[in-house]
């Protein structure tokens, strides 16, 4: 039986689980100091162990790509376990019965949905090597194609016959619910609310998980009148169209010897390489490429060659992958970026060339840094002085996304040579903006605008407020309302208010818990500020957690003029909270009421 599972639990099998012991079983750690290390499962740290797991916190961190978390988290990242599998997983190895509740909102096994989508791709293969209705899409496959039957068979591509309910049908047949042909996004339900067929009449191409379970479907239009050219499975429980890559589980047949990945645009390129004995390439699923893809490839291979079209579609899309890779490149990875002719794709070019010539090609692709160098002198230029300086703004603006690493002091020593600017210059261009920038670690912010993106700012005095309150949480209740923090700007106000609230509701709450409670930017913020905030002796906690306090209060206007102006009633003012209030006043100059007009005269007479 499952169902909601009690926080209360969570946080027991947390607090009972050892995350050293737990992560131990994946991979070897040594204990230096405090602390046990290893190398990192989710980079390349190279010699030097990065990866950092504290039995006293019972986290982990990674110096060098701040993967962050708790036993949990890490059974999320490394396994790809869901969170609730994570819990149950932990469960089961300490013996313990979870106790499940809400029965109401039970948590949807998803075993039924694969097996109907695993019936759905058999229907699909039957139908295209079986029924003469599918004659004209072998003939397209073998002859407009060039593919076999062999490499057919080996995607699982089939066929959806032009019919509004065969498949509709076929399943019923087997036992399967109105209910979960809706879940599994194979059929809908029209006005006379009968179910029909979402696929009718197209080439389909399975796409799995690496397990080789059949998550949902690309279907490919084969009258070329209908619309559109290219029809994805909606977002279900187990399907979400910017998480998956069509050919990955395909490509992992050959692990053994993969050093390099193809990313190409469409489910036919990767299939006609698969054809010509190219079997490392995959796609996304008609949207550009974005850093969860990056990241899942990077974790296989170190070699990544984007391969398109080289017309301003497929340029686009190449730019938008280097600029989603930035963030994410490690050292000893190798990006190369392949550009076919104008109007030409993989599948096309192999219709006309073999393999070998095809990979002579790469030995003329571009290394990331040429890319990158070429894209910014082609769209700004650089003969003038202005253009230069244009330029090295724009390449900092990128640069700043990425990791400290060898590769981006590469590319910060191409600019400097395209530019004629040393580093210093270029640094210092960068920082002339609004607001200079700190040592920041990429986060999402804490609020409803999801893709907006934001960056924590880890040397920042909410950023040290933060770092006290994990240090001893029993500060929270120093807080009486957080209404206030509210109203400042910074990007890391939202993050106190959720930790001051996690811990005054459970003052005795654990780091390791906390992090449950955070999307995984946040963690990876939290733990940064773990490991590289100075110590804080308990007995200075309290006074400079309260002079922290003290010091953001000030940082806001509207609350600090109030709090001068009753203090005003009480006493006179210093020199030092007069001039505060002064600036105050005047930093709202154009939109002081009349009261507060006066008043900043009577403090510049008084001053004078």
């Amino acid at each position: 039986m499952t169902g909601s599972i009690p926080q209360e639990f969570i946080k027991e099998i947390i607090d009972s689980s050892n995350v050293v012991e737990i992560i131990e079983g994946y991979l070897p750690l040594k204990k230096k100091g405090k602390d046990h290390w290893g190398q990192c499962p989710f980079c390349d740290d190279g010699k030097n162990p990065s990866f950092s797991v504290s039995s006293l916190k019972q986290f982990y961190y990674c110096f060098k790509c701040r993967s962050t978390g708790n036993v949990i988290g890490f059974l999320q990242e490394f396994e790809g376990l869901s969170f609730i599998e994570s819990v149950e997983a932990l469960a089961s190895k300490a013996g313990v019965e979870i106790p499940y509740q809400n029965l109401t909102g039970v948590r949807e096994d998803k075993e039924p949905i694969f097996n109907i989508l695993r019936s759905a791709s058999d229907f699909f293969e039957d139908v295209l090597s079986q029924e003469s209705s599918s004659k004209h899409v072998q003939k397209y496959i073998r002859e407009e194609r060039n593919v076999s039957g062999e490499t057919s068979r080996r995607f699982s591509m089939g066929y959806a016959p032009k019919s509004w309910n065969s498949l509709t049908s076929h399943l019923r047949r087997k036992g399967f619910s109105d209910k979960l042909l809706i879940k599994a996004g194979l059929s809908k339900v029209n006005k006379e609310k009968e179910l029909y067929d979402v696929f009718r009449d197209r080439l389909m191409f399975p796409i799995k998980d690496r397990k080789g379970r059949v998550l949902g479907f690309g279907g490919r239009i084969m009258n070329f009148q209908d619309n559109p050219k290219y029809l994805n499975t909606g977002d279900t429980k187990v399907f979400q169209k910017g998480r998956e890559l069509y050919g990955l589980y395909e490509t992992l047949k050959v692990r053994k010897n993969l050093k390099r990945i193809f990313v190409v645009e469409g489910y036919i390129d990767v299939v006609a390489m698969s054809e010509n004995h190219i079997n490392n390439s995959v796609a996304t699923l008609g949207i550009a490429t974005n850093r969860f893809h990056i990241q899942t490839l990077l974790q296989l291979v170190n070699e990544i060659v984007f391969c398109f079209d080289g017309d301003d579609a497929g340029r686009g899309a190449a730019w938008g992958a280097l600029k989603n890779t930035l963030p994410v490149i490690r050292d000893g990875n190798e990006i190369k970026f392949l550009f076919l002719p104008e109007g030409e794709d993989p599948a096309s070019i192999l219709e006309k060339e073999n393999k070998q010539k095809f990979e002579e090609r790469i030995k003329k692709s571009l290394l990331l840094s040429e890319y990158f160098i070429e894209r910014l002198s082609t769209a700004i230029g650089s003969r003038t002085i202005e253009k230069k300086a244009a330029l090295a703004s724009k390449a900092m603006d990128l640069l700043k996304t990425m990791p400290e690493s060898s590769i981006k002091k590469l590319l910060e020593i191409e600019v400097s040579n395209i530019t004629g600017l040393n580093k210093e210059d270029i640094n210092l261009l960068a920082q002339s903006k609004p607001v200079r920038q700190k040592r920041r670690v990429r986060s999402k912010k804490l609020t409803n605008q999801e893709n907006q993106e934001s960056a924590f700012e880890e040397e920042g005095l909410i950023s040290k407020t933060i770092g006290a309150l994990i240090a001893y949480p029993s500060l929270s209740v120093e807080v009486e309302s957080v209404q206030w923090i509210k109203e400042l700007q910074q990007p890391e106000a939202n993050l106190l208010i959720l930790v001051i609230e996690y811990f005054k509701s459970d003052p005795k709450g654990q780091v390791a818990d906390l992090l449950t409670t955070l999307d995984k930017e946040a963690v990876s913020f939290i733990g940064t500020l773990i490991v590289n905030s100075p110590i804080l002796e308990k007995k200075d906690s309290l006074v400079f957690f309260q002079d922290c306090l003290r010091a953001m209060r000030k940082t806001n206007p509207d609350l600090r003029i109030k709090e001068l102006k009753l203090l005003l009633k009480e006493r006179n003012l210093s020199e030092e909270e007069t001039f505060e209030l002064q600036q105050h006043l005047l930093s709202k100059l154009d939109n002081l009421e009349e009261d507060n007009r006066k008043l900043l005269r009577h403090l510049s007479q008084s001053g004078s």
